[in-house]
């Protein structure tokens, strides 16, 4: 699978996870935060997925796409796990450490998914 659309995927699983932990909220309005974050780490997301897909058109684009694509899901990993640490001492947002971690694990994978899909130097030549 390409790089880029690993980070299409990834993007669409954080909007997801997003509009869900809004869901488990009973949709309340303080809780829109979750739509916000999960749709803006998205956004982020499908921009680099933009430029990783652009390789054969601008290297230098497509380089910065790859690269910054798989450092951001590490960060996010860190930023969700944290959040769900914090979230899980409230008993009324177990939901969100519930949503957070599942994004913090789909984010460790997913940068699995990007280190096996880059395959060295020679790979991103090839590809």
């Amino acid at each position: 699978m390409k790089p880029s659309a690993i980070l299409y995927c990834y993007a669409a699983f954080l909007a997801l996870c997003g509009f869900a932990a809004y869901a488990m909220s009973g949709f309340a309005a303080n809780a829109r935060t979750a739509l916000i974050v999960g749709f803006g780490t998205a956004v982020v997301m499908v921009i680099f997925g933009f430029l990783a897909g652009m390789i054969h058109k601008n290297r230098a684009a497509g380089m910065i796409g790859i690269h910054v694509g798989l450092v951001l899901p590490l960060v996010f990993a860190v930023l969700f796990g944290w959040r769900a640490y914090q979230a899980y001492a409230d008993p009324a947002k177990l939901y969100l450490a519930v949503i957070l971690a599942i994004m913090a694990v789909g984010s460790v994978i997913v940068f699995g998914l990007l280190l096996s899909a880059r395959g060295g130097p020679k790979a991103a030549m090839r590809a």
